[in-house]
């Protein structure tokens, strides 16, 4: 049967990253060689318009490969000199079967998709030719960080000093608001004076006034002037005390014998 085929695959298919942060990205090489004489050839390709093949092989940041390769080879580290510096780009070495590039201080021009390709090239007559070509793509985002990290902190530090400053400036305004609120209060349960009060239960009435008191008239004298009549037994009955209508003595009722 046919053998198994080159295959280049990323552990993660979408990263996403703050600005001016670096980034490490990771792709692995799996199946066998053609042939065990032929050379494999792993590189990095960007493409920033949504090309998930980067068809027109541009190299990430327009840093020359071999000038990144040479510092690969020479540094076997992240964070080489030389070219590295200036282009904030390097290829780290493999490590089981996995090949890696770092791009340093990310902008948002490093927004778009990474390809990974492993190329297994034969020489003939002293030159190479592609046997097998394989691919992976590794999509980054980069997203704008609002504050430095450093600036944010002073900021949030700033806005405390100014909170507590503030907060101390206006204490005595709070307490004089709260005592003139106390006193408000202390003045509305304090009752009244009076305002017009009755002789008898010292009701108040502030409405109305005092009804004057009722004039006296004189009265008209009588058309006649009641006249005594003798009886015939010649006793003043109406007199006497203790006769039945006679008027009472002191100390009795009018009719006694009710």
């Amino acid at each position: 049967g046919r053998a198994a085929a080159l295959l280049v695959t990323a552990p993660y298919a979408l990263c996403v990253c703050p600005e001016g942060q670096n980034v490490t990205l990771t792709c692995r090489v799996s199946g066998p060689l053609a042939d065990h004489h032929d050379l494999l050839y792993k590189t990095w390709y960007f493409s920033g318009d949504g090309d998930r093949s980067c068809s027109e092989k541009r190299h990430i940041r327009n840093a020359s490969e071999r000038e990144l390769r040479h510092e690969a080879a020479v540094h076997h580290g992240p964070g080489a000199g030389g070219s590295a510096a200036p282009h904030g780009v390097a290829f780290l070495p493999d490590r089981h079967g996995a090949f890696h590039v770092l791009v340093t201080n990310l902008t948002l021009g490093d927004s778009g998709n990474y390809c990974c390709y492993a190329v297994e090239a034969h020489r003939e007559h002293g030159k190479p030719h592609a046997r097998q070509v394989a691919h992976g793509v590794v999509e980054l985002q980069i997203r704008q960080a609002l504050l430095p990290p450093c600036l944010a902190d002073t900021t949030a530090a700033a806005l405390a000093t100014v909170a507590c400053i503030v907060g101390i400036l206006c204490l005595p305004l709070i307490l004089l608001l709260i005592y003139k609120q106390r006193q408000a209060v202390t003045n509305r349960r304090t009752p009244a004076p009076p305002l017009a009060r009755s002789s008898a239960q010292g009701i108040e009435n502030p409405v109305f006034e005092a009804v004057p008191a009722a004039e006296t008239w004189p009265r008209a004298p009588l058309p006649y002037a009641p006249a005594r009549q003798p009886s015939e037994s010649g006793r003043r009955l109406l007199s006497e005390p203790g006769t039945p209508l006679s008027p009472p003595g002191p100390g009795d009722c009018f009719f006694p014998t009710l």
